[in-house]
């Protein structure tokens, strides 16, 4: 009899054991988020440029893994196995990213992003102001930064709709030393039209601004507005005028 009360009290304490592990595992569980956009890819370092390795959903559920120096990536891994990088703008959690383990901080181009700071900021096709304007953003707008010049005055940025451009960094708030991105655009303005070119005339005795202006069949007043001739009587001989 105690032989049997023995060996059911060596069960009842394998049981508890085994309940003990498994809620030490379950409060040992890594901390998750859930996808809030459409979509999300998933990339194999923190940044844009690294390639995608898997798209996910909203309503998807992420392991938390590590972060990026400002928590702007984050790693994660998906219940097929799959880890990567996200965005943490798309995602949803409650715990505090900054307590994550701090990984991803060399290696490679990391993720920075910037806000606009002005009431409104043209996105143009090159780092200049020569170059076309392809849209114009509103104060608090979120970009990714992909590049900068040399002296670090334009940045390459990508916005939420897909599109890229450049834009002045005296308007942006960005989350890391713009230093730390890739070097891409010279400020080189695009090519500029020739300026004008006139014919001249040079007046004869007798000659005044009704006549010259019959002679090349073009208005008076344009020949006076563009010799700054505020009097239209007020023309002499030999005087060399540009004709329109």
């Amino acid at each position: 009899m105690s032989q049997y009360r023995l060996v059911s009290l060596v069960i009842v304490v394998a049981l508890l054991g085994v309940s003990l592990g498994l809620a030490a595992t379950a409060s040992a569980q890594a901390p998750t988020a859930t996808v809030n956009t459409g979509a999300l890819h998933i990339r194999s370092g923190p940044g844009i440029s690294y390639a995608v390795v898997f798209s996910v959903y909203r309503g998807t559920v992420l392991t938390l893994l590590a972060r990026n120096a400002d928590a702007s990536w984050v790693k994660i891994r998906l219940d097929n196995g799959i880890e990567g990088w996200v965005n943490s703008n798309y995602i949803a959690t409650a715990y505090p990213l900054r307590n994550l383990p701090l990984e991803g901080g060399s290696g490679g181009p990391v993720g920075i992003t910037a806000t606009v700071t002005s009431y409104a900021l043209n996105v143009r096709s090159g780092p200049g102001i020569g170059y076309a304007r392809l849209t114009s953003i509103p104060r608090g707008t979120l970009m990714t930064l992909l590049a900068r010049t040399a002296d670090s005055s334009w940045v390459k940025v990508l916005l939420a709709n897909g599109v890229q451009g450049w834009v002045n960094t005296g308007y942006i708030a960005p989350s890391a030393p713009i230093t730390s991105l890739p070097v891409e655009g010279v400020v080189v303005p695009p090519p500029q039209p020739p300026p004008p070119t006139y014919r001249t005339h040079v007046v004869q005795p007798g000659e005044n601004l009704f006549r010259i202006a019959l002679r090349y069949g073009v208005n008076m007043w344009d020949i006076a507005r563009l010799n700054n001739i505020l009097n239209l009587r007020l023309i002499y001989a030999g005087q060399v005028l540009l004709i329109p």
